[in-house]
């Protein structure tokens, strides 16, 4: 999707340019431009950028500002660029500089065609006919009161205040968000479902696995007569350790090692 960038400065002490500001302001207000600030950010002049045309991403829409394609010579990531951009200058209020995208009907109806959900953000195109976002009813952290931001509304609305549920709303949410905050009802909940059992049974053969080692291990010194008292095994490293509690002698680890020469399992001593 292409348009055409206006950049602009005017030093406002200035009689002439001030009305040339003022005309520029009030033409932009008037085609329904809501103004963007910051400090000193958006003052591109020598940036090659005045009445150029430039390339907007439609992957994902805001109400007021869109990302670039990039822009040769200007920047090879792209750029954040709003409708209207003004850059403050706290010392100086008398400069005004700043641009302006060309709005074209293409822009638009983009936005107004594409419906985002006010709860997680996701986005849809209209035509697909969803009044409630089918993405995030079954999230952990969605509580029932805030149902009602799962609305979706044309980007276009900006940050209009959400509509409260009807009651007839209410009627149909209500057992969809119940079902799917119980069973994990929506695809995204199956997937999440899948992913946990996966955990648990990872969880499982691993620890089975070093509470087998354990116990073989430490049954194998005590059928050899061996204290243990003295001996743990570490899970996180799969390693006996000898002397765990206090180092042991170098006459009695010597004695032990010619038994552990036969030992099934990694071990090591603590160092003093």
């Amino acid at each position: 999707m292409k348009t055409i960038i206006h950049t602009y400065w005017y030093n406002t002490a200035n009689e002439h340019e001030r009305q040339e500001y003022a005309t520029l302001r009030d033409k932009l207000k008037a085609e329904g431009y809501r103004c963007f600030e910051a400090l000193g950010e958006y003052d591109y002049r020598g940036k090659d950028l005045d009445n150029r045309e430039i390339t907007l991403e439609t992957q994902h829409l805001f109400d007021n500002q869109w990302n670039t394609a990039p822009i040769e010579g200007v920047s090879e990531q792209g750029l954040r660029v709003f409708d209207w951009a003004l850059s403050v200058y706290p010392d100086n209020r008398k400069v005004k500089a700043g641009y302006w995208l060309e709005q074209t009907a293409e822009m638009r109806d983009i936005r107004r065609n594409t419906v985002k959900c006010g709860y997680c953000g996701k986005q849809e195109p209209a035509a697909k006919g969803y009044v409630f976002c089918p993405h995030c009813i079954d999230s952990e952290y969605l509580k029932e009161d805030e149902l009602y931001l799962t609305r979706l509304r044309p980007v276009d609305e900006g940050r209009k205040p959400v509509p409260p549920l009807t009651e007839a709303e209410k009627a149909h949410l209500l057992p969809l968000y119940r079902e799917a905050q119980l069973h994990g009802s929506t695809a995204r909940g199956k997937l999440r479902i899948a992913k946990e059992r996966q955990e648990v049974e990872s969880k499982f053969e691993r620890k089975t696995r070093s509470a087998k080692i354990e116990r073989d291990g430490m049954i194998w010194l005590m059928d050899r007569g061996f204290r243990v008292d003295n001996v743990i095994y570490y899970d996180h490293t799969e390693k006996f350790c000898f002397g765990w509690r206090g180092a042991m002698a170098d006459s009695v680890k010597s004695a032990l090692l010619d038994v552990l020469s036969e030992f099934p399992f990694d071990y090591e001593f603590k160092n003093r």
